[in-house]
C-alpha cells in the first residue's frame, strides 16, 4: 500500500519515543516493512549459490564477491540480499558491491551453522536460525546478533527454523518438538507487541508470509504423502492446497505482487531426485517451470519497490526551516496521517550560529520545531508557524540571553498566548549546559562538540535529540579545544562510567582529554567520534548512534542554516549527513549503499544550490535497488504537492486506519558502543 514519502518518513518519528515500551507505531495505511508502493514488481529470482535467475529466460548470473552461500533473502525493497555460509552472514548489493559481513552471534545455545535468513522490520534486522534457535541482529552489522526469544518461549527441546516476517512485525516460523526435533512440525507466530508465541498451523512447515502479511504459504503432505504447497490466512484458517503431484513442492516464496508463489519442484524426493524452479499462479492454479533448469533451491523473488527522495526548501535559508516545520508538524486541530502534534517550540537567533547548535537536541526531547527568528522580534513567518502548530499555553523555549533574543521576543510570545521559557547562561557554553539540564538532570549520555564548529555540533544535536520523549541526554559545547568552566563543572558532576560521554570532532576530543576532572574515577572512559572531513564526521556519527536507520537527512556542508533545518525537522527520524556539491560526497554514497537494506527515504534540505539534483539522484540510486526504483517529491515551503496527495489517496494511504507493530529491543537509536570505547587515561 502506497503512502506519501513524508508520511512514511514521519511514521518512524515515534519509534524512539516508544522504545521504552518496545512498540513502534507505523503510519496510517502503512506497514513496518513497507519499502514503497504496494504491490511491488517482480525482479529476478535468487537461488542458493547465490545465483540470480531471470524467471522468463532462465538466464543465470553468479553474483561477484559473495563466495559460497545458501538461504538467500531479499531486503524488502530489493536493494540487498543476505546469504549464509557456515557461521557467516554476508549482505551485498545485487551488483556485487558494498559487501558487508555480520558479526558472529552471541548468546546462542550452540555453534551450529546459520540458515533460513529473512529481513525484518523494513530491512533493519536480519533473523535466522542456528541450531534450532532463532537469532536476530541489525542488517548493517552494528552489533552481534543475539537470541530472539526468551528461554521460556524457546525451550531446549524445540527446534525453530524457517522464520518469515510479516509487514506488521510478526514472525512466523516452523517448530518441531521432541523426537530429535524431527517430528511434530507446526507453524508458530511470534507477536513482539504482545510478546507471545502461538501455534497457528499443525502438520505444517516452511512458512512464508505474503507481501501484505494477510496469508501464509507453507508445506504439508497431501493425501498421497507428497509434500505440496498450501496457503492459509495468517491466523491459520482457510487452508487451501495450491500445488499437486506427481512430484514434490517445497521452499515456497511469494512474488512481490502476491499473485504467484515460486517453489522448488522435486521429482522423486530421493537420491534420483531432479529439482527445478517453478511458480504457481494463484488465480488460475497454472504452474510454470522456469527455463534452464535445474536451478538452485530456496528460490525467492526480488521485490522491486520504490524508495523515496524529497527536497524541502523555501525561498531562502530562513524559510527552509519553516518549511521543515510544516513538513513535520500538524496544524493544531488537524491530524494529517504521519505528521506529529507539536507540544513545544524552540526559538533561536537566526543569525547566531553558536546559540542555535543545541536547539535540535532540545526540540527533539520537547517535541516541536526549531524556529529561527531575528534578534529584535518574531518574524511574521515564525509568528504564523507558532500559531499553526502550538496549542495556547504551550512552552516556547528561547535559547540565549536578551542580547541574543531580545525581551521583545518574550513579550511577543506571551502576546500570542504561549509560555516563554528562556534558557541562558553567561555565554554560549553555559547556555548549552542550561539546555542540557532542561532536557534532563540525570543524563544517560552527554554529547560534547565544539561550539565554534557547526558541522560537528549539528549532527551531534540531531543524535542527542533522536530518542524523542525519552530524556536520556543532551549536547554541551566546548570552546574549540578548551572547556569553559561551566561545561567542565557540568561534566565533572557526572560519572563517565555510568553516563556515556561522546565527543564529536577532533576539537571536542582534545578538549576532553586535556582537562582534569577531580571527581572522575581513574577508570573513566569516553567515546570519540572523529572524521577527516565534515562529511565523514557526520557519517561516523550516524554509524555510531543509529543501527540500520530508515531515513536520512542531507544538507550542504557549506550551509549551517540548512543543517539546522535538517537537524530540526529530521532529528527524531534519522541522522543528518553533510554532503559536498555538485556531487554527493563519497562518504555519504558509501554509507547509503551499506545501509540500503533499511534506508528508504533521503530528504534534502535547501534548494538545488545546496544539495544538487544530481547528488539527490545519487542518494536515491544508492539506497534503492537501482536508480529506476526511486520516487522524488518536492515540498516547497513544506507543502505536500497535490499530485502526491492524489496518488496516495488513489492507492488507499489516507484511510485513517492505523497499524501498530512491535520492534524488538533494542529500539530506536542504538549506539555502536564498544568499538569506540576509549580509556580517558590509557
Amino acid at each position: 500500500m502506497r503512502q506519501s514519502m513524508r508520511r512514511r518518513a514521519a511514521a518512524l518519528a515515534t519509534a524512539a519515543a516508544l522504545a521504552a515500551v518496545g512498540t513502534v507505531a507505523a503510519a496510517p495505511g502503512a506497514s513496518a516493512d513497507d519499502a514503497g508502493p504496494w504491490p511491488g514488481t517482480e525482479g529476478r529470482l535468487l537461488t542458493d549459490g547465490p545465483v540470480l535467475v531471470d524467471p522468463v529466460t532462465g538466464a543465470k548470473s553468479q553474483i561477484p564477491n559473495t563466495g559460497s552461500g545458501d538461504d538467500g533473502a531479499w531486503a524488502p525493497d530489493g536493494s540487498r540480499f543476505a546469504t549464509a555460509y557456515g557461521q557467516t552472514i554476508t549482505s551485498i548489493r545485487p551488483s556485487g558491491g558494498a559487501r558487508l559481513t555480520l558479526p558472529t552471534a552471541e548468546g546462542v545455545r550452540s555453534s551450529a551453522v546459520y540458515e533460513d535468513l529473512t529481513f525484518w522490520w523494513g530491512g533493519q534486522y536480519v533473523v535466522f536460525s542456528t541450531g534450532g534457535q532463532l537469532a536476530y541482529g541489525p542488517s548493517d552489522g552494528a552489533y552481534a546478533p543475539r537470541p530472539l526469544l526468551t528461554a521460556a518461549q524457546e525451550p531446549a527441546n524445540v527446534c525453530d527454523t524457517d522464520p518469515t516476517a510479516s509487514p506488521s512485525g510478526k514472525l512466523a516460523f516452523e517448530r518441531r518438538i521432541n523426537l530429535g526435533c524431527s517430528d511434530n512440525a507446526g507453524i508458530y507466530v511470534y507477536d513482539p507487541s504482545a510478546k507471545t508465541v502461538k501455534r497457528v498451523l499443525a502438520n505444517a512447515e516452511q512458512p512464508a508470509y505474503s507481501p501484505d502479511g494477510t496469508k501464509l504459504a507453507f508445506v504439508r503432505k497431501d493425501t498421497d504423502g507428497k509434500l505440496q504447497v498450501f496457503t492459509a490466512n495468517a491466523d491459520g484458517t482457510g487452508v487451501k492446497q495450491v500445488t499437486t503431484g506427481p512430484g514434490y513442492a517445497v521452499d515456497p516464496s511469494w512474488s512481490p505482487t502476491g499473485k504467484r508463489i515460486v517453489f522448488d519442484a522435486h521429482t522423486t524426493g530421493d537420491s534420483t531426485d531432479v529439482h527445478t524452479t517453478a511458480y504457481v499462479d494463484l488465480a488460475t492454479g497454472g504452474v510454470t517451470t522456469v527455463p534452464g533448469t535445474p536451478q538452485g533451491s530456496n528460490p525467492s523473488w526480488q521485490p522491486l519497490r520504490k524508495n523515496g527522495t524529497a527536497r524541502i526548501w523555501g525561498s531562502d535559508s530562513y524559510t527552509t526551516t519553516i518549511a521543515g516545520s510544516r513538513w513535520t508538524w500538524n496544524k493544531v486541530g488537524q491530524h494529517v496521517p504521519g505528521l506529529m502534534d507539536a507540544k513545544a517550540a524552540v526559538l533561536t537567533n537566526r543569525d547566531s550560529t553558536a546559540y542555535a547548535l543545541t536547539a535540535p537536541a532540545l526540540a527533539g526531547k520537547k517535541q516541536g520545531p526549531v524556529l529561527p527568528t531575528p534578534k529584535t522580534g518574531l518574524s511574521a513567518a515564525v509568528k504564523a508557524e507558532l500559531k499553526r502548530v502550538l496549542k495556547p499555553g504551550a512552552n516556547v523555549y528561547l535559547v540565549g540571553n536578551t542580547g541574543i533574543l531580545s525581551s521583545n521576543v518574550t513579550s511577543q510570545v506571551k502576546a500570542l498566548g504561549f509560555t516563554p521559557k528562556r534558557l541562558t547562561g553567561a555565554d554560549r557554553f553555559a547556555t548549552s549546559v542550561a539546555v542540557a539540564k532542561t532536557i534532563t538532570t540525570a543524563p544517560k549520555y552527554v554529547f560534547l562538540a565544539s561550539g565554534t564548529d557547526a558541522y560537528a555540533s549539528l549532527p551531534a544535536a540531531a543524535a542527542a535529540g533522536a530518542d524523542g520523549t525519552g530524556s536520556s541526554g543532551g549536547l554541551v559545547l566546548s570552546n574549540g579545544k578548551k572547556l569553559s568552566s561551566s561545561v567542565k563543572s557540568y561534566l565533572n558532576g557526572i560519572n563517565p562510567n555510568k553516563t556515556m560521554v561522546i565527543t564529536v570532532g577532533a576539537d571536542a576530543k582534545y578538549a576532553l582529554t586535556h582537562t582534569s576532572f577531580s571527581r572522575w574515577p581513574s577508570s573513566a572512559s569516553y567515546y570519540p567520534i572523529t572524521g577527516s572531513t565534515k562529511e565523514s564526521l557526520s557519517v561516523n556519527v550516524a554509524k555510531f548512534w543509529w543501527n540500520a536507520p530508515a531515513n536520512v537527512a542531507l544538507a550542504y556542508s557549506g550551509s549551517w542554516r540548512d543543517g539546522l533545518s535538517a537537524a530540526s525537522a529530521m532529528n527524531v527520524f534519522g541522522p543528518v549527513l553533510w554532503t559536498t556539491r555538485p556531487a554527493l560526497s563519497k562518504e555519504v554514497t558509501s554509507y547509503l549503499l551499506r545501509e540500503s537494506a533499511s534506508i528508504n527515504t533521503a530528504v534534502a534540505f535547501g534548494g538545488t544550490g545546496s544539495v544538487t539534483a544530481g547528488a539527490l539522484n545519487t542518494a536515491g540510486a544508492s539506497m534503492a535497488a537501482n536508480g529506476g526504483q526511486v520516487t522524488y517529491t518536492a515540498y516547497y515551503n513544506g507543502n505536500e504537492p497535490a499530485s502526491s496527495r492524489t496518488a496516495s489517496r488513489a492507492l488507499g494511504a489516507d484511510t485513517g486506519a492505523s497499524v501498530t507493530a512491535a520492534r524488538p529491543a533494542p529500539a530506536g537509536p542504538v549506539p555502536h558502543l564498544e568499538p569506540l570505547r576509549t580509556p580517558l587515561h590509557p
